[in-house]
Parts: structure tokens; C-alpha cells; sequence
């Protein structure tokens, strides 16, 4: 969900404060070793109820979650309620809008044309570009466009709402519009560039819009199709779509809700909307079991060639816990395991999907509420018990929910703390 800057600044501390006091009471954790273990530990699956149950109270109707291991460990767990009118629980096997986790599959496709050698990442973007959606004498890369140091605009900042005004009611303005993609990145270029392109990390949806543009130019066709045929088809992705701009998910889904600013109001229903205000950038639908899919044929090396997965890979430093390669983001978990994926935060939705780098285990966990950073950082809590076997000790919740308040900053102003 995209919140208020305001938000954000009132709230990060007490987000941290509440989620380490929340991690303090969750299961007794043993403490975690600086490295990771040469056989990887059997996922806790106590340890990820657990935290889904600390989703619950941080503020989210429902969290489910699905562990996918090659060992033949794993399972879903799922808490909570998918449907407060219905009182139904949460349908683990549903559909959810997954966000930025979209970020990869662009990643993907702009990567395969670089492998076809219809780009070069280090090149020009505008060159990709029809013209006048960059200036012809940017020199942004393709590269820069993909890790986020570009240093242009998050042209989301100006949606209603999101800075300035009321969440909810600033989302009833823009949720049933559809845009044009050139148009939202002309809106970034009003801005001017923020720095020199190459010379730091600034999260921006903008670039992931203009790289859809890229891969709609430079295939001639519309990026659902190019989508559907080069990355769902091949992997039997049945449960994944990009339906811009129609409004509903298509299929079984929880009920997916809005915060209130004033969080003594009740929850809104957030679920319907077009996604065109963030297109190419966070706009796909999935499931848990077909982001699981995803990313074992991505490690496989199903999608990729080795060059381009590993320049995908390739991560830069963020944070204490977190670092950024091309469209793909990287926790160093307390155990000190690596996972890679992408978090993903929309209206409705706020999701993790991750993977070990070799693809021997996956895990998704999406709980139905946003504009609430306390359930994003309580998400969080999820990685831990599956990829390390046993919760994080206090001391590394407490560094993770710090880092979590960054990246849910990240993800709904475009502005890095």
C-alpha cells in the first residue's frame, strides 16, 4: 500500500519499538550461528505460525504462507481471515496482488532481450526507448534503470494521498484510472533527476515503468504477452496474470484492506482497482504456489542464461540486512543464509517471496492489509524460522525491524531513509 511520507516519519519508531517487543515475546530462540550450516535445517513450522499469529496483531485480518523444499519439507500455514464480512479464514491456495515483487519479472524480460542482444545494460536506456520518453541525451542506463540508482523521480509520490491528504481517500482517486505509462514517467522528468545517475541507490517505481516501455518497444508487443510467453508459459505459471487495466483478481482471493491513517476507523476494502498507476513497476497477480514455482525455474536457470542470472544477482549493499541487484533484493538472514526475491507492497497487500540462491527452498507469505508498516516488519519475522530452522534471536529482530521500516519507506514514498 502506498502511504503518506508523513506516516512514515510519525510512525517508524514506534513501528520498530512495537515489532522488537513483539519479537521479544515471540518463541525462545537459542542463539544463531554466524554462518550457515553445510546441510540447511528443517523449516520450523511452529516458528512461522508463530509469526504469522504476530502478523495478526500488528494489524492484519489474515497471513498465510507456503514453504516449498526439495528435501520434502514444507507445507502452508495460514491464520486469520480472509473475509471480515464473510468471517471466513484466509484461502491459502488464493490470489493476491503481489506488488513489487512484479519489479523481477520485468527484470526478467529486460534481462532475456540482453541475452538475445537486442540491449546492452551498460548502454543508454533512451536509446531502447520510443522517442521522448527519456530525453535523447539522458544517460540513464539500462543497468541504472534495474538497481534503482538512476536518480529519477518516484512519479507515485504525486499520486493523491500518498504525501499529502488521507490515505483512503486519496486511493478512491486514482484506484479506477488507467494512465498512460509515458505519462507517468513525464511526471518523474517534471521533478528533475534527484542525483547523478550511477552514484547512489533511490528506489523508484519510475524506473521499472520505463523499463516496461523498454520491453513493449523492443518486442513490438503489449508486455502481457510478452510476459505470458516468455516467462508464465514456459513455467507453467496458471495462477499468475497481468490483467491492467481490468479490476478484479480473477480468481479465489482474501479480501484485500486498506488502513486507515486513523487507525481507529475500520478497515476498506482496497481489492478492486485497475493497477495502471503502477503498471510494469507492481501490477501482476499470483498466487503462493506460483511464486514458489518462479522462483525455482529462475535458479534453475529456466529463464535466465548464467551471465544475465548472476548480473541479476549481483547485490550492493542497502542496509545492515538487505542488499539490491537488478530488480531482485537480498536478506542476510541471523543464521547468516542469504535468500533472494522481492518484497512487494500494494493496496490490500503486503507480501515477502523469497528463495535460497540455489533454489532448494522458497517461501511466500502475504497477509491482507497495508498501509501498516507494523505488519510489513512482522512479516518479516516469517524468514527466519524457514530458511534458518529456528527463529531469530531478539537481538537480529531488532535489526531486522529497523531495516524493515526502511524498506516498507522504500516501497511506499520512494524514498530511501
Amino acid at each position: 500500500m502506498r502511504s503518506r511520507r508523513s506516516s512514515i516519519n510519525s510512525r517508524a519508531l514506534a513501528v520498530t519499538a512495537a515489532l522488537v517487543a513483539l519479537a521479544s515475546a515471540a518463541l525462545t530462540a537459542g542463539t544463531a550461528s554466524a554462518a550457515p550450516a553445510a546441510t540447511a535445517p528443517a523449516p520450523d513450522l511452529p516458528g512461522l505460525r508463530q509469526a504469522l499469529n504476530g502478523v495478526l496483531t500488528a494489524g492484519s485480518p489474515g497471513a498465510f504462507a507456503l514453504v516449498s523444499d526439495r528435501a520434502g519439507h514444507g507445507g502452508s500455514v495460514g491464520v486469520g481471515t480472509g473475509d471480515l464480512a464473510a468471517g471466513t479464514p484466509v484461502d491459502q491456495r488464493g490470489q493476491f496482488r503481489v506488488g513489487s515483487i512484479t519489479k523481477n519479472l520485468t527484470a526478467v524480460l529486460v534481462l532475456q532481450l540482453e541475452a538475445r542482444h537486442q540491449l546492452t545494460l551498460d548502454a543508454p536506456a533512451a536509446g531502447y526507448l520510443p522517442t521522448g520518453v527519456l530525453p535523447a541525451d539522458s544517460p540513464i542506463t539500462v543497468r541504472e534503470l534495474l538497481n534503482h540508482t538512476s536518480g529519477l523521480y518516484d512519479y507515485t509520490n504525486d499520486l493523491p494521498g500518498i504525501l499529502v491528504g488521507d490515505t483512503v481517500t486519496g486511493y478512491q482517486q486514482f484506484r479506477y484510472a488507467t494512465y498512460d505509462p509515458a505519462d507517468l514517467v513525464a511526471d518523474a522528468l517534471s521533478h528533475g533527476s534527484q542525483f547523478t545517475p550511477g552514484s547512489q541507490y533511490g528506489y523508484s517505481n519510475t524506473n521499472f515503468v520505463v523499463l516496461g516501455i523498454l520491453v513493449e518497444h523492443l518486442t513490438g508487443k503489449p508486455y502481457q504477452q510478452v510476459l505470458q510467453e516468455r516467462v508464465l508459459a514456459p513455467l507453467g505459471l496458471t495462477h499468475t496474470r497481468f490483467i491492467v487495466p481490468k479490476t478484479g483478481i480473477g480468481g479465489p482471493h482474501a479480501v484485500g484492506y486498506l488502513t486507515e491513517d486513523d487507525r481507529s476507523k475500520p478497515l476498506s476494502d482496497a481489492t478492486a482497482q485497475t493497477g495502471s498507476w503502477i503498471w510494469t513497476a507492481g501490477a501482476a497477480i499470483s498466487s503462493t504456489a506460483d511464486l514458489n514455482a518462479y522462483w525455482r525455474g529462475l535458479t534453475a536457470g529456466r529463464l535466465l542464461p548464467p551471465a544475465q542470472l548472476a548480473e541479476m544477482e549481483a547485490v550492493q549493499p542497502v542496509d545492515s540486512t538487505s542488499a539490491y541487484g537488478l530488480g531482485m533484493r537480498q536478506y542476510t538472514l541471523s543464521c547468516g543464509t542469504q535468500v533472494y526475491g522481492h518484497d512487494g507492497i500494494v493496496e490490500g497487500y503486503q507480501t515477502y517471496s523469497y528463495t535460497t540462491k540455489d533454489g532448494s527452498r522458497q517461501l511466500t507469505v502475504s497477509a491482507n492489509a497495508s498501509n501498516n508498516n507494523a505488519v510489513f516488519t512482522a512479516e518479516r519475522l516469517a524468514l527466519d524460522p524457514v530458511f534458518c530452522g529456528q527463529p531469530a534471536s531478539p537481538a537480529a529482530r531488532a535489526r531486522s525491524a529497523a531495516d524493515s521500516v526502511r524498506i516498507a519507506a522504500e516501497e511506499t514514498t520512494g524514498v530511501t531513509p
